[in-house]
Parts: C-alpha cells; sequence; structure tokens
C-alpha cells in the first residue's frame, strides 16, 4: 500500500445550521470529482467527524482551494459552526477486520 493521506474534519454545528445538510452533500459529491480523492467517511451525531483520504498534500490544498469549497466554507464559519478543527495525517498503513 503507497502512504496516503487523511483530512480530519471534526465539528460542533450551531443551533441554526439550515441547508447544512444539503450543503454537506454537494461538498462530498463536488470531492468525490476532485484529483487525488480516495474516499470519504463521516458520522454526525453530536460532535460531526468527516474523514477524507487524498492521494497527496497538493490535491489537499486544490480541495481546500477550490471556489464552490471556499463559498461554503465561508457559510460554515458564519452559519453553521460553533467551531470545527481540521487535521491532515499520513497514512502509512491500514488493516481492517470484516466478520461478513
Amino acid at each position: 500500500m503507497k502512504p496516503y493521506y487523511a483530512v480530519i474534519f471534526t465539528s460542533l454545528l450551531s443551533e441554526n445550521s439550515k441547508g447544512y445538510n444539503e450543503m454537506a452533500a454537494n461538498m462530498e459529491n463536488l470531492a468525490k470529482q476532485q484529483p487525488g480523492f480516495l474516499g470519504i467517511d463521516t458520522v454526525r451525531d453530536n460532535i460531526g467527524i468527516t474523514i477524507s483520504y487524498w492521494e497527496n498534500l497538493d490535491d489537499i490544498k486544490n480541495w481546500k482551494a477550490n471556489l464552490d469549497h471556499l463559498a461554503a466554507q465561508k457559510l460554515g464559519k458564519e452559519q453553521w459552526y460553533q467551531w470545527y478543527k481540521v487535521r491532515v495525517c499520513k497514512v502509512e498503513r491500514e488493516y481492517e477486520f470484516n466478520n461478513k
């Protein structure tokens, strides 16, 4: 397995999150079209965690600078998030268990 990168986005929504779910779905669909995109895992209970996987750091940089993504980031800061944190990690190995 070749190393790849994970962007971990952890967030807490504000009380006024109208339109958030639609925008999140749009951003996921847009991310899937970007060069270097490898996959995504997401869960939201009280705190949301979305992890997107990328081939390299340049692909992450290009995704962050995408104009539609920039607009979503702006709305997130203005309307949807109480706070968020972004972590960028290099994945050097992986393994899984599947009991199916």
